[in-house]
């Protein structure tokens, strides 16, 4: 498979790693900005198969544009998406397959699945949700983290007030959630979910040694996409979870 990637930043290169080791064609980087091999797809004469999205959410209407009218698969690993651009994502869907995911690993995936059950057990605990991540990182709460707040939410009943951080004199309400961001130094990524009811507390952690990871799972995500119909796929799909 002749795989195109999207940005030209540290996670573009370990997505080129990990095409390169699974024995498919890594076909160039691009970047608007000129730090890749070409600074766009639509309108070029390219030759790909597939798409890998890991630059910036701004440059989705090209990467949209260019799979469409290859008629090839797209995985998206950016975040942040304006209502309008979900919109033309969930259009491209109609034409092509494609997976949108705010974490390509395989791990996380099984995380979320973990944490649906444990929500549905555990619904009367107080629920808090950590993150950490590098000093670098731009937006709190991480994606991922926002995606395991979606998550909780999905498996309770009635409504729920989400904190974001705590500060104050006020103690903890009932039927709240709290999320927290922690940032330092060069922290890969850590989220955990915590259960704490009396003398018990439940942590479930998933925490990433390394970004391969992410590349890993984008590489395989993308492989899994070939051959499939036009459709909006998930990272459970991958791991045959929806089976």
């Amino acid at each position: 498979m002749k795989i195109v990637v999207y940005g030209a930043g540290v996670m573009a290169q370990y997505v080129k790693d990990s095409i390169i080791s699974s024995n498919n064609e890594f076909v160039g980087f691009v970047d608007p900005l000129g730090n890749g091999d070409f600074k766009k797809l639509s309108g070029e004469n390219i030759d790909y198969d597939a798409i890998i999205d890991f630059s910036h959410f701004t440059l989705i209407d090209d990467v949209l544009e260019a799979a469409v009218s290859k008629n090839v698969p797209v995985v998206i690993a950016t975040t942040g998406h304006t209502p309008e651009q979900l919109k033309k994502i969930e259009d491209a869907s109609k034409k092509i397959p494609l997976i949108k995911a705010t974490n390509t690993s395989l791990g996380v995936t099984v995380l979320n699945e973990i944490v649906a059950y444990a929500t549905k057990l555990l619904s009367d605990f107080d629920i808090e949700i950590v993150e950490k991540h590098h000093n670098r990182k731009i937006d709190a709460p991480s994606g991922t983290a926002n995606t395991l707040l979606e998550v909780v939410e999905k498996n309770l009943d009635g409504d729920y007030r989400v904190v974001y951080g705590r500060e104050g004199e006020s103690k903890r309400q009932p039927k709240e959630i709290g999320v927290h961001s922690i940032r330092g130094g060069n922290i890969v990524g850590e989220h955990t979910v915590i259960y704490a009811k009396n003398d018990e507390i439940i942590e479930i952690k998933h925490e990433a040694l390394s970004r391969k990871m992410f590349s890993d799972g984008a590489v395989k995500a993308i492989l899994y996409l070939k051959d499939k119909p036009a459709g909006s796929y998930e990272m459970k799909d991958v791991l045959g979870i929806n089976k």
